[in-house]
């Protein structure tokens, strides 16, 4: 294998550099006779000086490069250092435009300038030819000198080739894009649900304003718009309307090119069908699981792409530049829940049998149009039971401390009573964002609770009645309003949550025994310990997928202290656990 030092490397490359800059020179030598005549020995470091800077400028080519020693044939050494050729040092400065357009520019304002070389000649009075610097040739001697060199340089290539190629090297083509005109229009009859005193109602969705953009050259950073829209055959979607205006085409039925890229797939427009187009914005279609997710789940945008694009080539002044618009498509549907708890009827154990009861409404609509709702049935439909359950756990607790005797548990219970209605959708709230939009009235008892544990206590020959009680309420009604998570403080998704903390009181009443020992409630300042705690509200699921009801419900460790008093042997205190710390209800809905 063969190793070079970078400086082996440069000096190969300043030899092929020369080996092509002679090449060159002897093609330039038969086209401009008379410039080689009068430079003489220094024709070959003219030349040679001439491809170096064309290199600087980024030309590899070697017909372009020769066509470039060209121009120091006509304009003179370093030409575009000069101050008479500020017009030249512009289009070389310029990083937006390629090395192909800088050459093209190049020889396009040559041509102008012996254009009006040629009128200048043609007043009276008016210097000859040559004469005060100008070039001693006109437009149609440039351009057949342009032709030579091109043909002599597609000879020498070709005889220096060992696989000649079978393409044919076309013409650089004035080409470009002068002004681009873009607006977004949104569907005019999309709706929204909202809470009024008389329900709620689908009203028309709020407009922002969003006015159409006006480009004279390609947007930086590129853009990024949000839009609302529905899926293909759900009504009308949203559209961008374009308008291209081009300063010239190399091809009518090639350029200007409009590609849209989407989830569907991807269309192109081009030539005369592209100036003007207006563009389908179709969202993604409804997934089943959608009905599935949770309140105010964000629903997939279809990350969608608009190119438009041309050669990039004009006669003057820097390219159009190329035109890539982000488009996020967000889905326009818009759903609401609805639900209706009814209160409970008392529950007592020992438990008796008990019948069915459907104390749960739902209603979940998406536009206007019924969804199934099943599954939001099913889950509060549940809630009854596992409350119910739970405090099976606690009422076996407390009979297993009182043995037995007597243990009763009524429960008069109102968990997440009332109504609740919520609505979620997408919602555009600029030109170039979205946000869920989650809104809702919630008029609901969080947890009303009066619960009462009564039984039999027997300690030596001491027995009381004992009663264990807890009650509490607390509300949960508060409007929901808010926008990708922001709102009035109290008034968002996370401020829908109700906690609290029920402490229970203790009563004994001492009963009649064969011997006078009493049992009662000890004189101390917290004669019994423990709580109901818990909450409910709204949460965010444990997989992102939008918010859920919940409603969670615990017993605190409870332990009482009683005072058995004996005639005899005085008063003494006892501490009586009655059960440790338990989860009775842990329930979700959505």
């Amino acid at each position: 294998m063969l190793r070079l030092s970078w400086e082996q490397f440069e000096q190969l490359e300043q030899l092929a550099l020369r080996r092509r800059a002679a090449g060159i020179g002897a093609v330039l030598a038969e086209v401009w006779p008379a410039l080689t005549e009068r430079l003489q020995g220094r024709w070959s470091a003219f030349v040679e000086a001439a491809v170096l800077q064309g290199r600087k400028h980024g030309l590899v080519d070697t017909a372009d490069l020769a066509r470039y020693a060209g121009l120091w044939c006509i304009w003179g050494p370093a030409f575009d250092s000069k101050p008479a050729f500020a017009w030249a040092a512009e289009i070389l400065a310029d990083p937006r435009r390629s090395s192909t357009l800088k050459l093209h520019q190049l020889l396009h304002r040559t041509r102008e300038e012996l254009r009006r070389a040629e009128l200048a000649v043609a007043k009276p009075g008016a210097a000859a030819p040559g004469a005060s610097g100008a070039p001693a040739l006109d437009s149609a001697q440039f351009d057949a000198a342009l032709a030579k060199v091109d043909a002599r340089v597609a000879t020498l290539a070709a005889s220096r080739t060992v696989f000649p190629e079978a393409t044919t090297t076309i013409a650089v083509k004035a080409c470009d894009i002068g002004a681009i005109d873009l607006m977004i229009a949104e569907p005019d009859d999309l709706q929204e649900y909202r809470h009024t005193a008389n329900g709620w109602h689908r009203t028309a969705v709020p407009r922002i304003e969003s006015p159409a953009l006006h480009w004279t050259h390609a947007p930086e950073p590129a853009v990024e718009l949000a839009v609302t829209s529905r899926p293909l055959r759900a009504g009308m979607p949203a559209r961008m309307n374009l308008i291209v205006e081009t300063v010239a085409a190399c091809d009518v039925k090639v350029h200007p090119e409009i590609v849209h890229v989407a989830a569907s797939g991807r269309l192109t427009w081009k030539g005369r069908d592209a100036a003007r187009l207006s563009l389908a914005l179709y969202a993604l279609p409804r997934r089943p699981e959608d009905t599935l997710a949770g309140i105010g789940a964000l629903t997939v945008a279809d990350a969608q792409t608009v190119d438009v694009s041309s050669c990039g080539l004009r006669d003057a002044g820097a390219p159009f530049g190329a035109v890539k618009v982000g488009l996020r498509v967000y889905p326009a549907s818009q759903w609401m829940l609805e639900i209706g708890h009814a209160a409970w009827s008392p529950m007592l154990w020992p438990a008796v049998p008990e019948a069915p009861v459907a104390d749960a409404r739902c209603r979940l609509e998406c536009d206007g149009a019924v969804v199934d709702s099943a599954s939001w049935q099913r889950a509060w439909s549940s809630l009854r039971g596992l409350f119910r359950q739970g405090l099976d756990r606690l009422f076996n607790e407390w009979t297993r401390v009182l043995d037995g005797q007597a243990t009763r548990l009524e429960v008069e219970a109102s968990p997440l009573v009332g109504q609740a209605g919520l609505t979620w959708g997408w919602r555009r709230t600029s030109a170039s964002t979205a946000g869920m939009r989650v809104e809702g009235a919630l008029d609901l008892l969080a947890m009303s609770i009066d619960l009462r544990l009564s039984g039999e206590i027997v300690e030596g020959p001491a027995r009381s009645r004992i009663r264990l009680l807890c009650k509490g309420r607390s509300e949960l009604r508060t409007p929901i309003s808010e926008i990708a998570g922001e709102g009035v403080e109290g008034q968002t998704l996370k401020s829908a949550v109700r906690n609290w903390r029920f402490p229970f009181s203790l009563e004994i009443e001492p009963l009649a025994a064969a011997e006078p020992a009493t049992l009662g409630v000890a004189g101390v300042a917290v004669p019994v310990q423990g709580a109901l705690t818990g909450e409910c509200g709204l949460r965010a699921r444990a997989d992102g997928a939008g918010h859920q009801w919940f409603f969670a419900l615990r017993v605190e460790p409870i332990s009482i202290v009683v005072e058995l008093v004996d005639p005899l042997l005085g008063a003494r205190r006892q501490t009586r656990k009655i059960c440790g710390a338990m989860t009775l209800v842990d329930w979700s809905a959505g």
